[in-house]
C-alpha cells in the first residue's frame, strides 16, 4: 500500500521547485513586506489534475522561476483546510487563485498549462507593479458582500419574499415541496441519477426521494427514483467492481467512465444509502452492495495500528483499467492517511446501522472504536474538535470547525441510541454548546469557524454553508427529541431559517436543507426500548427499533433504574423487555417482541401519511 500524501506545501517539482509555504499570517506579512502577490494553490492528494499541473506547470523552468521571484506562493490541501477551500475555490481542483497581500482575489481558475500560466503570472505581475492601488481596490470589489441576517422564530416557521408586486410567505411545506419538485425535474429516468454529466451521486436527495416513497404509499414513481440509481451507480462504471468502493464521479451520464479517485465521505453517505434501501425494499442486492463497501472501507482505508480510517485513495486511471491480477504486481494507489473528523464520524454513525441491518456487531465495535479515537485525540473542551489527527505525528490540527463538530455530533447521538449509554449524549450536548457559543452569528446561520480578527484575507469573515447548517439542524432536531430541551429543536429552527430566503438558488442542493426542515415540522418518532442487560429479549428489541425505517426518528434504550430516575414509573415498573412507540403526542400500544413493534412501525408510519408534509407540483400531495 502506498502511503506517501503526494499535494503537500513542500512538495518538490521535477524541473524546477518552487518553495511553497502553509497558509498563515507569516506568508502574508512577507507578501505585504515584498510588495508581491500571492499564489495561492488549491488541491488534494486524490486530484487527478493536481498531479498532472504539478508534472507539467510546476515543473516547468520558467514558470517555476517566475513564481518564486515575483510571488509568495501558497499551498493548500482542500481536505485539511476546508475552511480556506470554502473562501477561495474557483470552480474545482486544481484552483489556481492570485490574491493581494491582503489576501483578495485577483484573479484565477483551475488547470492552467505552463504555456498559459506564464501568460497569466505575467499579465498580473505587470498590473500589480503598474498599478498595485488599482488591482487591490478591484480585488475587494471582486468579494462577495456579507448577506443580511434574516432570522425568524420557530412559531411562524416562514420567511416573506417579493413576487411582483405581491407578497408571499415561503413555509418549510413549500422548501420542502420545491426541493421534491427539483428530485423529479433534474432525474434521469434513463441512467438514473440527476442531470446529464458530470454525474454525481447526491446522497441527499436521494434521501428526500425515499423519505417521499415512504409516505407516498411506496409510490413506484418515487422508489425508482432511488433504487434504479443506486443500481445503476453499483452496476456500472462508477463502483470499482474489483476492489470495491465508489469513485468519486462519473464524467458520463450512463455512469460509465469514473473519476477515479475514492473518497470516505462518499462511501460512507452511499453505504447509509444502500443500508436503508435494503431495509426498505427488502432486496438482498441492496445489502450484498453494502458489505462489498464495508469491504472495501476496512481492506483499503482503515488504519489498524491506530483505529482510524483513511480519508482517500486517490485517481490512478491506468491502474484501475487493469484486471484484478495484472493489478496485484503494480502498487496501488496512493491514500491520504489523515484522520479527517468529520468523516469518519459521518462513517462511524453509518456503521452503527449496518451492525442492526445486516445483524453484524462487528461494525458497532469499529464505530465505537472510532468514535473513541475521536474524542480521546481530537477533542479539547475550549477548542472543540480538530479537524483532522495526521497519523504520521500523531497530531490533532485546525480546531474548531462546523462540519468537524456537526458530524460527531450526529454520530455521538448515534452511539448513544445503539449503546443506551448516557455519557455519548451527554458529549453531544457539549459539542452543540461549544457550536452555540463559538460558531453563532447575528444571521441565525452559524459560521464554518471561529472568527478570528488576525487570520489574513477571507479567513476573518463567517462563511456559511448550507449543508453543513441543514446537518447540524437535523443534529439538535435529534439532541431536542431525546433530551426533551426545546431550545435545541429553537436554534434548529432558526438554521433553516437563515437560508429560506435563498434556498430556490440552490436548486437541487436544497434537499439538505428540506430534510432539515422535515425533521423541525415533523419532530422524530420515538422509540423508548426499556429492560434490564439480562433480559434475552431486550437486544433483538432494541435492534429492531434501531433499524426501524421511519423517519425522523430516534431511539432510547432504557434502564429501570434510569426510568426511576426520570420519574416514569410506566418504565420502571415493566418486567419484561418493552418497546414504546411515540408520535408527538400520540403513543401506540407498548411491544414486547420484534414482531410486535414492527406492526406498531408501521401504524406510525399511516399516521405520518395521513396528514400532508408537503407538496408535490409533479405528483399527488404527501
Amino acid at each position: 500500500m502506498t502511503t506517501e500524501k503526494h499535494f503537500s506545501p513542500d512538495s518538490e517539482r521535477n524541473g524546477g521547485s518552487i518553495p511553497w509555504r502553509e497558509w498563515g499570517p507569516e506568508a502574508f506579512e512577507d507578501a505585504e513586506k515584498e510588495d508581491k502577490p500571492v499564489l495561492l494553490s488549491i488541491g488534494g492528494s486524490w486530484c487527478h489534475w493536481c498531479h498532472v499541473m504539478d508534472g507539467n506547470t510546476y515543473s516547468d523552468r520558467k514558470v517555476a522561476d517566475e513564481i518564486s521571484k515575483n510571488f509568495i506562493p501558497i499551498r493548500v490541501d482542500t481536505d485539511e483546510r476546508p475552511d480556506i477551500n470554502n473562501r477561495y475555490n474557483l470552480g474545482g481542483w486544481p484552483t489556481t487563485a492570485f490574491l493581494t497581500p491582503e489576501g483578495e482575489i485577483i484573479t484565477g481558475g483551475t488547470y492552467i498549462p505552463p504555456e498559459k500560466m506564464l501568460e497569466i503570472i505575467g499579465g498580473v505581475r505587470r498590473l500589480y507593479q503598474k498599478d498595485p492601488v488599482g488591482l487591490k481596490r478591484g480585488a475587494r470589489a471582486y468579494a462577495r458582500p456579507a448577506r443580511r441576517p434574516v432570522r425568524r422564530k420557530l412559531t411562524r416557521i416562514m420567511v416573506t419574499k417579493r413576487k411582483g408586486r405581491r407578497r408571499e410567505t415561503e413555509t418549510f411545506a413549500d422548501l420542502l415541496g420545491y426541493a421534491a419538485d427539483q428530485i423529479q425535474e433534474k432525474y434521469d429516468a434513463r441512467y438514473g441519477g440527476f442531470g446529464t454529466y458530470p454525474k454525481f451521486p447526491m446522497p441527499e436527495a436521494l434521501e428526500l426521494a425515499q423519505v417521499a416513497c415512504l409516505y407516498l404509499e411506496r409510490d413506484p414513481g418515487w422508489e425508482k427514483i432511488f433504487v434504479h440509481t443506486l443500481r445503476s451507480m453499483f452496476t456500472g462504471g462508477v463502483y470499482d467492481a474489483v476492489e470495491g468502493g465508489f469513485f468519486r464521479y462519473s464524467t458520463t451520464r450512463d455512469w460509465s467512465i469514473p473519476h477515479y479517485e475514492k473518497m470516505l465521505e462518499d462511501n460512507a453517505q452511499l453505504l447509509h444509502l444502500l443500508l436503508t434501501t435494503s431495509k426498505f425494499t427488502g432486496d438482498e442486492f441492496f445489502a450484498d452492495a453494502a458489505r462489498d463497501i464495508l469491504k472495501y472501507l476496512e481492506n483499503e482505508l482503515y488504519l489498524p495500528e491506530i483505529g482510524g480510517w483513511a480519508g482517500s485513495q486517490a485517481a490512478d486511471e491506468e491502474y484501475y483499467a487493469l484486471p484484478l491480477d495484472e493489478r496485484q504486481k503494480r502498487g496501488k494507489p496512493g491514500i491520504d492517511r489523515n484522520v479527517y473528523v468529520n468523516w469518519n464520524a459521518l462513517l462511524a454513525r453509518t456503521l452503527f446501522h449496518a451492525a442492526v441491518i445486516l445483524s453484524e456487531s462487528k461494525w458497532y465495535d469499529y464505530a465505537l472504536n472510532t468514535l473513541y479515537l475521536l474524542r480521546q485525540n481530537c477533542y479539547q473542551p475550549d477548542w472543540g474538535m480538530a479537524h483532522f489527527l495526521a497519523v504520521e505525528g500523531s497530531e490533532a490540527q485546525v480546531w474548531g470547525l462546523l462540519e468537524d463538530q456537526v458530524f460527531m455530533g450526529l454520530a455521538s447521538t448515534a452511539a448513544y441510541q445503539a449503546s443506551g449509554e448516557p455519557d455519548w449524549l451527554n458529549f453531544s450536548r457539549e459539542l452543540a454548546e461549544y457550536c452555540l457559543k463559538n460558531l453563532s452569528t447575528e444571521r441565525g446561520a452559524l459560521s464554518d469557524r471561529p472568527l478570528k480578527k488576525q487570520e489574513p484575507g477571507r479567513l476573518a469573515h463567517p462563511h456559511f454553508d448550507l449543508r453543513t447548517n441543514s446537518h447540524c439542524a437535523r443534529w439538535f432536531t435529534e439532541l431536542a427529541s431525546l433530551t426533551g430541551e426545546e431550545a435545541y429543536l429553537e436554534k434548529a429552527a432558526d438554521l433553516v431559517h437563515s437560508f429560506m430566503g435563498e434556498y430556490r438558488r440552490h436548486a437541487l442542493f436544497s434537499t439538505s436543507l428540506a430534510l432539515a426542515a422535515l425533521g423541525i415540522r415533523e419532530r422524530g418518532a420515538m422509540i423508548d426500548v426499556v429492560g434490564t442487560a439480562g433480559d434475552p429479549d431486550l437486544l433483538p428489541l432494541h435492534s429492531t427499533a434501531l433499524a426501524a425505517f421511519v423517519p425522523p426518528k430516534v431511539v432510547r434504550l432504557i434502564s429501570p433504574e434510569q426510568a426511576r430516575e426520570w420519574g416514569r414509573e410506566e418504565y420502571a415498573s415493566v418486567q419484561q423487555a418493552t418497546a414504546f412507540a411515540c408520535l408527538g403526542m400520540h403513543c401506540f400500544e407498548p411491544s414486547n417482541t420484534p414482531q410486535e413493534l414492527e406492526q406498531v412501525v408501521e401504524k406510525m408510519i399511516k399516521e405520518r401519511r395521513a396528514h400532508v408534509l408537503f407538496t408535490v407540483k409533479k405528483s399527488k400531495p404527501v
